[in-house]
Protein backbone atom coordinates (compact mmCIF):
# COMPACT_ATOMS: atom_id res chain seq x y z
CA UNK A 1 0.00 0.00 0.00
CA UNK A 2 0.78 3.22 -0.93
CA UNK A 3 2.89 5.79 1.54
CA UNK A 4 -0.26 8.08 2.48
CA UNK A 5 0.18 11.86 2.52
CA UNK A 6 -0.92 14.44 5.04
CA UNK A 7 -4.45 15.90 5.12
CA UNK A 8 -3.96 19.67 3.47
CA UNK A 9 -7.31 21.23 4.56
CA UNK A 10 -8.46 23.31 1.28
CA UNK A 11 -9.40 26.70 2.48
CA UNK A 12 -9.10 28.71 4.98
CA UNK A 13 -11.86 28.73 7.24
CA UNK A 14 -12.91 32.68 6.95
CA UNK A 15 -15.35 32.72 4.07
CA UNK A 16 -13.86 33.85 0.86
CA UNK A 17 -16.38 35.97 -1.76
CA UNK A 18 -14.69 36.58 -4.79
CA UNK A 19 -15.93 39.65 -6.89
CA UNK A 20 -15.15 39.60 -10.64
CA UNK A 21 -15.30 43.26 -11.58
CA UNK A 22 -13.34 43.09 -15.19
CA UNK A 23 -14.14 46.50 -17.55
CA UNK A 24 -14.63 46.00 -21.43
CA UNK A 25 -11.64 45.53 -23.87
CA UNK A 26 -8.33 47.54 -23.31
CA UNK A 27 -10.15 49.35 -20.15
CA UNK A 28 -8.93 49.91 -16.50
CA UNK A 29 -6.70 47.18 -14.68
CA UNK A 30 -9.94 44.98 -12.48
CA UNK A 31 -11.57 46.55 -9.74
CA UNK A 32 -12.00 44.82 -6.33
CA UNK A 33 -15.28 44.67 -4.18
CA UNK A 34 -15.08 43.62 -0.70
CA UNK A 35 -18.38 41.97 0.87
CA UNK A 36 -18.68 42.00 4.24
CA UNK A 37 -15.75 41.25 6.66
CA UNK A 38 -14.46 39.22 4.13
CA UNK A 39 -10.84 39.82 2.33
CA UNK A 40 -11.19 41.05 -1.36
CA UNK A 41 -9.19 39.02 -3.92
CA UNK A 42 -8.19 40.50 -6.99
CA UNK A 43 -9.11 37.72 -10.00
CA UNK A 44 -6.09 36.67 -11.79
CA UNK A 45 -5.92 35.34 -15.23
CA UNK A 46 -7.25 31.58 -15.34
CA UNK A 47 -4.45 29.04 -15.03
CA UNK A 48 -4.66 26.46 -17.40
CA UNK A 49 -7.71 24.73 -15.81
CA UNK A 50 -9.44 27.72 -16.38
CA UNK A 51 -8.52 28.62 -20.21
CA UNK A 52 -11.21 30.30 -21.96
CA UNK A 53 -13.13 27.56 -23.79
CA UNK A 54 -11.78 26.67 -27.65
CA UNK A 55 -13.90 27.76 -30.72
CA UNK A 56 -16.54 25.32 -30.35
CA UNK A 57 -17.54 26.39 -26.81
CA UNK A 58 -17.35 30.33 -27.18
CA UNK A 59 -20.26 32.58 -27.31
CA UNK A 60 -21.47 34.18 -29.77
CA UNK A 61 -19.97 37.70 -29.69
CA UNK A 62 -23.21 39.50 -30.93
CA UNK A 63 -24.76 38.27 -27.70
CA UNK A 64 -22.16 39.01 -25.36
CA UNK A 65 -21.42 43.13 -26.50
CA UNK A 66 -21.32 45.72 -23.83
CA UNK A 67 -24.56 47.34 -24.15
CA UNK A 68 -24.41 50.92 -25.04
CA UNK A 69 -26.46 52.37 -22.39
CA UNK A 70 -25.91 52.24 -18.56
CA UNK A 71 -28.68 49.84 -17.47
CA UNK A 72 -27.69 50.05 -13.68
CA UNK A 73 -25.59 47.76 -11.75
CA UNK A 74 -25.91 44.64 -10.22
CA UNK A 75 -23.99 41.52 -8.20
CA UNK A 76 -25.38 38.18 -7.96
CA UNK A 77 -23.91 35.52 -5.47
CA UNK A 78 -22.85 31.94 -6.99
CA UNK A 79 -22.57 29.15 -4.53
CA UNK A 80 -19.96 26.32 -5.56
CA UNK A 81 -18.69 23.64 -3.43
CA UNK A 82 -15.92 22.77 -4.93
CA UNK A 83 -12.97 24.24 -3.31
CA UNK A 84 -11.90 27.99 -4.92
CA UNK A 85 -8.47 26.02 -6.82
CA UNK A 86 -10.75 23.06 -8.75
CA UNK A 87 -10.93 23.53 -12.09
CA UNK A 88 -15.12 23.59 -11.47
CA UNK A 89 -15.05 26.74 -9.50
CA UNK A 90 -12.25 28.59 -11.39
CA UNK A 91 -14.35 27.83 -14.51
CA UNK A 92 -17.19 29.49 -13.04
CA UNK A 93 -14.56 32.80 -12.32
CA UNK A 94 -13.93 32.59 -15.81
CA UNK A 95 -17.54 32.84 -16.89
CA UNK A 96 -18.59 35.39 -14.31
CA UNK A 97 -15.17 37.30 -15.63
CA UNK A 98 -16.87 37.07 -19.53
CA UNK A 99 -19.80 38.76 -18.22
CA UNK A 100 -18.59 41.28 -16.52
CA UNK A 101 -16.60 42.24 -18.70
CA UNK A 102 -19.19 42.21 -21.54
CA UNK A 103 -21.54 44.52 -19.25
CA UNK A 104 -18.55 46.93 -18.83
CA UNK A 105 -18.60 45.50 -14.80
CA UNK A 106 -21.58 46.05 -14.45
CA UNK A 107 -22.82 42.72 -14.08
CA UNK A 108 -20.61 40.98 -11.40
CA UNK A 109 -20.91 37.48 -9.98
CA UNK A 110 -19.36 36.82 -6.41
CA UNK A 111 -18.29 33.18 -6.29
CA UNK A 112 -18.48 31.53 -2.60
CA UNK A 113 -17.15 27.97 -2.87
CA UNK A 114 -16.53 25.19 -0.33
CA UNK A 115 -20.13 25.50 0.43
CA UNK A 116 -19.71 28.76 2.20
CA UNK A 117 -23.49 29.28 1.08
CA UNK A 118 -24.97 26.30 0.99
CA UNK A 119 -24.11 22.41 1.18
CA UNK A 120 -24.23 20.80 -2.26
CA UNK A 121 -27.50 19.41 -1.36
CA UNK A 122 -29.09 22.35 -0.33
CA UNK A 123 -28.33 24.60 -2.60
CA UNK A 124 -30.91 24.26 -5.26
CA UNK A 125 -33.61 25.14 -2.42
CA UNK A 126 -31.36 27.95 -2.04
CA UNK A 127 -31.83 29.16 -5.52
CA UNK A 128 -35.35 28.52 -5.42
CA UNK A 129 -36.21 30.68 -2.19
CA UNK A 130 -33.66 33.53 -2.97
CA UNK A 131 -31.11 32.58 -0.14
CA UNK A 132 -28.59 32.14 -2.95
CA UNK A 133 -28.75 33.97 -6.52
CA UNK A 134 -27.11 31.08 -8.68
CA UNK A 135 -26.24 27.67 -7.81
CA UNK A 136 -24.16 25.10 -9.32
CA UNK A 137 -26.44 21.96 -8.93
CA UNK A 138 -25.50 18.29 -8.87
CA UNK A 139 -28.21 16.51 -9.96
CA UNK A 140 -28.14 12.88 -7.77
CA UNK A 141 -28.41 14.69 -4.88
CA UNK A 142 -31.35 15.26 -5.36
CA UNK A 143 -33.36 11.96 -5.92
CA UNK A 144 -36.55 12.06 -7.46
CA UNK A 145 -36.29 15.64 -8.68
CA UNK A 146 -34.52 15.30 -12.29
CA UNK A 147 -35.78 11.73 -13.20
CA UNK A 148 -35.49 12.91 -17.20
CA UNK A 149 -32.56 14.51 -16.79
CA UNK A 150 -30.98 11.50 -15.42
CA UNK A 151 -31.48 9.42 -18.40
CA UNK A 152 -28.07 10.27 -19.29
CA UNK A 153 -26.98 8.93 -16.13
CA UNK A 154 -27.90 4.97 -16.66
CA UNK A 155 -25.29 3.25 -15.73
CA UNK A 156 -22.98 1.76 -18.70
CA UNK A 157 -25.77 1.81 -21.45
CA UNK A 158 -23.59 3.97 -23.78
CA UNK A 159 -23.00 7.78 -22.23
CA UNK A 160 -19.03 7.54 -22.04
CA UNK A 161 -18.79 10.75 -21.46
CA UNK A 162 -19.86 14.19 -20.92
CA UNK A 163 -20.07 16.01 -24.47
CA UNK A 164 -22.25 13.17 -25.39
CA UNK A 165 -24.36 13.53 -22.30
CA UNK A 166 -24.76 17.15 -22.94
CA UNK A 167 -25.98 17.18 -26.39
CA UNK A 168 -28.09 13.99 -26.44
CA UNK A 169 -30.03 16.47 -22.96
CA UNK A 170 -29.88 19.79 -24.96
CA UNK A 171 -31.89 17.55 -27.58
CA UNK A 172 -34.37 16.13 -24.86
CA UNK A 173 -34.41 19.54 -23.15
CA UNK A 174 -35.63 21.08 -26.60
CA UNK A 175 -38.17 18.22 -27.38
CA UNK A 176 -39.95 17.62 -24.03
CA UNK A 177 -41.67 19.74 -22.04
CA UNK A 178 -41.61 17.27 -19.22
CA UNK A 179 -37.89 17.68 -19.15
CA UNK A 180 -38.30 21.55 -19.27
CA UNK A 181 -40.54 21.23 -16.59
CA UNK A 182 -38.09 19.74 -14.18
CA UNK A 183 -36.04 22.66 -14.08
CA UNK A 184 -39.07 25.07 -13.75
CA UNK A 185 -38.16 25.95 -10.15
CA UNK A 186 -35.17 28.17 -11.41
CA UNK A 187 -33.80 29.89 -14.54
CA UNK A 188 -31.80 26.96 -16.42
CA UNK A 189 -28.16 28.52 -17.36
CA UNK A 190 -26.24 25.40 -17.89
CA UNK A 191 -26.92 21.65 -18.53
CA UNK A 192 -23.85 19.33 -18.99
CA UNK A 193 -22.73 16.24 -18.14
CA UNK A 194 -19.38 15.23 -16.15
CA UNK A 195 -16.21 12.88 -17.14
CA UNK A 196 -17.33 9.11 -16.18
CA UNK A 197 -17.36 8.08 -13.11
CA UNK A 198 -14.70 4.99 -11.85
CA UNK A 199 -14.22 2.74 -9.19
CA UNK A 200 -11.97 4.24 -6.56
CA UNK A 201 -10.68 2.23 -3.81
CA UNK A 202 -8.45 1.27 -0.99
CA UNK A 203 -6.40 -1.75 0.30
CA UNK A 204 -7.72 -3.89 -2.67
CA UNK A 205 -8.61 -3.19 -6.43
CA UNK A 206 -11.88 -4.06 -8.28
CA UNK A 207 -11.29 -5.68 -11.39
CA UNK A 208 -14.58 -8.43 -11.36
CA UNK A 209 -18.19 -8.06 -9.80
CA UNK A 210 -17.35 -9.77 -7.24
CA UNK A 211 -15.06 -7.78 -6.14
CA UNK A 212 -17.48 -5.30 -4.60
CA UNK A 213 -19.12 -7.39 -2.78
CA UNK A 214 -18.72 -6.85 1.03
CA UNK A 215 -17.11 -3.16 0.12
CA UNK A 216 -18.47 -0.36 1.57
CA UNK A 217 -18.77 2.42 -1.45
CA UNK A 218 -19.57 5.88 -1.85
CA UNK A 219 -21.83 6.39 -3.99
CA UNK A 220 -24.32 9.63 -5.07
CA UNK A 221 -27.98 8.90 -5.48
CA UNK A 222 -29.52 7.31 -8.56
CA UNK A 223 -29.19 4.35 -10.54
CA UNK A 224 -25.99 3.98 -9.78
CA UNK A 225 -26.31 3.17 -6.15
CA UNK A 226 -28.51 -0.07 -7.32
CA UNK A 227 -26.01 -1.21 -9.73
CA UNK A 228 -23.67 -1.07 -6.55
CA UNK A 229 -26.13 -2.73 -4.91
CA UNK A 230 -26.75 -5.52 -7.31
CA UNK A 231 -23.14 -5.53 -7.53
CA UNK A 232 -23.36 -7.42 -3.89
CA UNK A 233 -21.83 -3.64 -2.56
CA UNK A 234 -23.15 -1.38 0.11
CA UNK A 235 -23.98 2.09 -1.06
CA UNK A 236 -23.33 4.66 0.97
CA UNK A 237 -24.27 9.00 -0.01
CA UNK A 238 -21.66 10.99 1.24
CA UNK A 239 -20.20 15.03 -0.21
CA UNK A 240 -17.36 14.82 -1.69
CA UNK A 241 -15.19 17.31 1.19
CA UNK A 242 -16.34 14.24 3.17
CA UNK A 243 -14.90 10.99 1.18
CA UNK A 244 -11.30 12.24 2.01
CA UNK A 245 -11.92 11.60 6.00
CA UNK A 246 -14.36 8.47 5.59
CA UNK A 247 -11.10 6.82 3.60
CA UNK A 248 -8.90 7.90 6.14
CA UNK A 249 -10.45 6.27 8.24
CA UNK A 250 -11.79 3.53 6.85
CA UNK A 251 -15.33 4.04 6.92
CA UNK A 252 -15.53 3.24 3.27
CA UNK A 253 -13.54 1.05 1.39
CA UNK A 254 -13.72 2.97 -1.45
CA UNK A 255 -16.09 5.02 -3.66
CA UNK A 256 -17.60 6.05 -7.23
CA UNK A 257 -16.72 9.40 -8.45
CA UNK A 258 -15.03 11.27 -11.65
CA UNK A 259 -11.40 12.05 -11.90
CA UNK A 260 -11.74 15.58 -11.92
CA UNK A 261 -13.72 15.80 -8.69
CA UNK A 262 -11.11 13.06 -6.91
CA UNK A 263 -8.19 15.87 -7.79
CA UNK A 264 -10.01 18.91 -6.49
CA UNK A 265 -10.79 17.10 -3.04
CA UNK A 266 -7.16 15.18 -3.32
CA UNK A 267 -8.47 11.77 -2.85
CA UNK A 268 -5.54 10.29 -4.78
CA UNK A 269 -3.31 10.63 -1.40
CA UNK A 270 -5.65 8.66 0.25
CA UNK A 271 -6.58 6.14 -2.45
CA UNK A 272 -4.81 2.81 -3.77
CA UNK A 273 -6.45 1.91 -7.07
CA UNK A 274 -8.80 3.28 -9.70
CA UNK A 275 -10.57 0.94 -12.25
CA UNK A 276 -10.80 1.70 -15.43
CA UNK A 277 -14.38 1.15 -16.10
CA UNK A 278 -16.37 4.05 -17.05
CA UNK A 279 -19.98 3.37 -15.29
CA UNK A 280 -21.91 6.15 -15.20
CA UNK A 281 -22.03 10.28 -16.41
CA UNK A 282 -23.06 12.40 -13.38
CA UNK A 283 -25.10 15.45 -14.60
CA UNK A 284 -24.37 19.74 -13.26
CA UNK A 285 -26.62 22.49 -13.71
CA UNK A 286 -26.24 26.03 -13.10
CA UNK A 287 -29.64 27.24 -11.93
CA UNK A 288 -30.31 31.32 -10.83
CA UNK A 289 -33.28 32.58 -8.62
CA UNK A 290 -35.79 33.61 -11.20
CA UNK A 291 -36.48 36.84 -9.28
CA UNK A 292 -32.87 37.61 -9.65
CA UNK A 293 -32.83 36.69 -13.47
CA UNK A 294 -35.90 38.99 -14.15
CA UNK A 295 -34.57 41.80 -12.35
CA UNK A 296 -31.91 41.95 -15.04
CA UNK A 297 -32.76 44.46 -18.43
CA UNK A 298 -32.86 41.99 -21.53
CA UNK A 299 -29.24 43.25 -22.90
CA UNK A 300 -27.84 42.06 -19.38
CA UNK A 301 -29.83 38.78 -19.87
CA UNK A 302 -28.48 38.31 -23.53
CA UNK A 303 -25.02 38.82 -22.13
CA UNK A 304 -25.56 35.48 -19.94
CA UNK A 305 -27.50 33.39 -22.50
CA UNK A 306 -24.83 33.83 -24.77
CA UNK A 307 -21.97 32.79 -22.54
CA UNK A 308 -25.06 29.93 -21.30
CA UNK A 309 -27.21 27.72 -22.83
CA UNK A 310 -25.80 24.34 -24.84
CA UNK A 311 -22.45 26.18 -25.56
CA UNK A 312 -21.81 27.06 -22.36
CA UNK A 313 -22.70 23.69 -21.35
CA UNK A 314 -20.54 22.12 -23.64
CA UNK A 315 -17.43 24.19 -22.45
CA UNK A 316 -18.29 23.53 -18.57
CA UNK A 317 -17.81 19.89 -19.52
CA UNK A 318 -15.09 19.95 -21.82
CA UNK A 319 -13.32 21.89 -18.55
CA UNK A 320 -14.14 19.19 -16.53
CA UNK A 321 -12.67 16.24 -18.55
CA UNK A 322 -9.37 18.18 -19.75
CA UNK A 323 -9.23 18.50 -15.68
CA UNK A 324 -9.72 15.04 -15.77
CA UNK A 325 -7.67 13.84 -18.44
CA UNK A 326 -4.54 15.85 -16.32
CA UNK A 327 -5.18 14.16 -13.02
CA UNK A 328 -4.38 11.07 -14.48
CA UNK A 329 -0.51 11.78 -14.43
CA UNK A 330 -1.29 13.52 -10.77
CA UNK A 331 -2.42 10.20 -9.77
CA UNK A 332 0.44 7.84 -10.50
CA UNK A 333 2.69 10.21 -8.93
CA UNK A 334 0.47 9.79 -6.01
CA UNK A 335 1.62 6.27 -6.31
CA UNK A 336 -2.03 5.19 -7.15
CA UNK A 337 -1.83 2.11 -9.43
CA UNK A 338 -4.72 2.13 -12.28
CA UNK A 339 -6.36 -1.56 -12.89
CA UNK A 340 -7.78 -2.53 -16.21
CA UNK A 341 -11.30 -5.36 -15.81
CA UNK A 342 -10.57 -7.85 -18.37
CA UNK A 343 -12.68 -8.33 -21.30
CA UNK A 344 -14.81 -11.06 -19.73
CA UNK A 345 -14.96 -9.34 -16.63
CA UNK A 346 -16.28 -6.14 -18.04
CA UNK A 347 -19.19 -7.98 -20.03
CA UNK A 348 -20.41 -9.21 -16.21
CA UNK A 349 -20.23 -5.56 -15.11
CA UNK A 350 -22.07 -4.94 -18.40
CA UNK A 351 -24.72 -7.39 -17.90
CA UNK A 352 -25.72 -6.51 -14.09
CA UNK A 353 -25.80 -3.02 -15.62
CA UNK A 354 -28.26 -3.66 -18.18
CA UNK A 355 -30.40 -5.41 -16.19
CA UNK A 356 -30.36 -1.96 -13.85
CA UNK A 357 -31.02 -0.34 -16.71
CA UNK A 358 -33.70 -2.11 -17.41
CA UNK A 359 -35.84 -0.82 -14.53
CA UNK A 360 -35.33 3.00 -15.30
CA UNK A 361 -38.47 3.30 -16.73
CA UNK A 362 -40.50 2.57 -13.83
CA UNK A 363 -39.21 5.36 -11.61
CA UNK A 364 -40.35 7.73 -13.39
CA UNK A 365 -43.53 9.11 -11.94
CA UNK A 366 -44.93 11.32 -14.42
CA UNK A 367 -48.65 10.53 -15.30
CA UNK A 368 -49.48 9.54 -18.85
CA UNK A 369 -45.46 9.74 -20.04
CA UNK A 370 -43.79 7.33 -22.00
CA UNK A 371 -40.65 6.77 -20.00
CA UNK A 372 -39.62 3.49 -22.18
CA UNK A 373 -40.33 5.47 -25.07
CA UNK A 374 -37.61 8.24 -23.98
CA UNK A 375 -35.17 6.49 -22.94
CA UNK A 376 -34.99 4.54 -26.57
CA UNK A 377 -35.48 8.27 -27.80
CA UNK A 378 -32.51 9.32 -25.39
CA UNK A 379 -30.26 6.00 -26.58
CA UNK A 380 -30.98 6.95 -30.75
CA UNK A 381 -30.36 10.55 -29.97
CA UNK A 382 -26.88 9.35 -28.28
CA UNK A 383 -26.01 6.79 -31.65
CA UNK A 384 -26.21 10.30 -33.70
CA UNK A 385 -23.65 11.95 -31.98
CA UNK A 386 -21.64 8.84 -31.79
Amino acid sequence: MKHRMLHLSILPAACLALTIAVTACGGPAEETTTTGAAPTVTTAAPTETTAAPTETTAAPTETTAAPSADLGDFEFSLSVHDPMESNNTQHWVWWGDQISQATDGHVKIVIYPSSQLAAAADVGEMVETGGVDIGWLFTPFYPGQFPLTEVVSIPMVGFDNGSLATNVLWDLYGKYPELQEEWSKYKLLNMYGIPASVFGTIEKPILTPDDVKGRVLRCPAGLVTDLVSALGGSPVMMAPPDIYEALEKKNISGYVFEPAGIGNFKLQEVTDYFTELPIYIGVFGLVMNWDKWNSLPPEYQAVIEGLSGREGSLAASADMQSAADKNRELFKEAGCEFVTPTSEAQAAFAAVADKVAGTWPATVDIAGFDAAAYMADALSILETYK
